[in-house]
């Protein structure tokens, strides 16, 4: 991120004033990649077919973190949605190293709990193009039974009173954009893997192949 870009992001609203002051610290986002994996807690997986295809799945995995390292990772300038914000490749970058440095534990996690999964698979699934992190919203998939232990923290009618303005997702009123420039004080994760089936084909849902300028155009897809 520029200089120029890094005078742009402000938080506008009401929050404590810790608050604002951890989410204005410049992090690296490796630090808060490893902060997050040394932190999360793993409380469930799922594997998710394709909606009317069901010889795609891909794999989905919630993660409990703490509210601080939340604000780091999706809502400050050098989190997540920030690196989306400095360019569609920056922010696909930040992704692909996510998910080098997380499916180590996801699988390891999975194999023992879920000894039936194809490891091979969940390995494809999560090294797709399209696999992505996000908050836990509702719903996260059509055909997924409700889980207690990844319920929803986030819905259309959340509101945040802390915002952030970057001189571009405040300038729309587009609805990504409306829920784009929130900064929700959240504390869970969703990881979901690429739709691939059994001859190594890969899906990606039409609404989702444009994800990348989304969030750098509006801070939600």
């Amino acid at each position: 991120m520029t200089e120029s870009e890094t005078r742009r992001w402000n938080y506008v609203g009401k929050c404590e004033p810790e608050r604002r002051t951890a989410l204005s610290k410049w992090i690296q986002f490796s630090n808060i990649t490893d902060r997050l994996i040394q932190e999360m807690k793993l409380v469930c997986y799922h594997r998710e077919p394709r909606v009317h295809d069901a010889s795609y799945a891909r794999t989905v995995h919630c993660v409990k973190i703490t509210s601080a390292t939340f604000d780091a990772f999706f809502n400050s300038q050098a989190g997540y949605r920030g690196a989306y914000f400095v360019s569609r490749e920056a922010g696909l970058r930040a992704n692909q190293s996510l998910f080098e440095l997380l499916t180590p534990t996801l699988m390891s996690w999975t194999k023992q709990h879920y000894d039936q999964v194809d490891q091979e698979w969940m390995a494809e699934s999560l090294s797709t193009i399209s696999a992505k992190a996000w908050l836990t919203e509702a719903p996260f998939a059509e055909s997924h039974v409700k889980c207690k232990l990844c319920a929803d923290e986030w819905s259309c009618s959340y509101f945040s009173e802390l915002q952030i303005e970057n001189g571009r997702w405040e300038r729309c009123e587009n609805v990504y954009s409306r829920w784009g420039r929130q900064a929700p004080q959240l504390t869970k994760l969703r990881f979901f893997g690429g739709f691939v089936n059994g001859s190594h084909h890969e899906w990606v849902p039409p609404h989702k192949r444009e994800r990348a300028t989304d969030i750098w155009k509006h801070g939600w897809t």
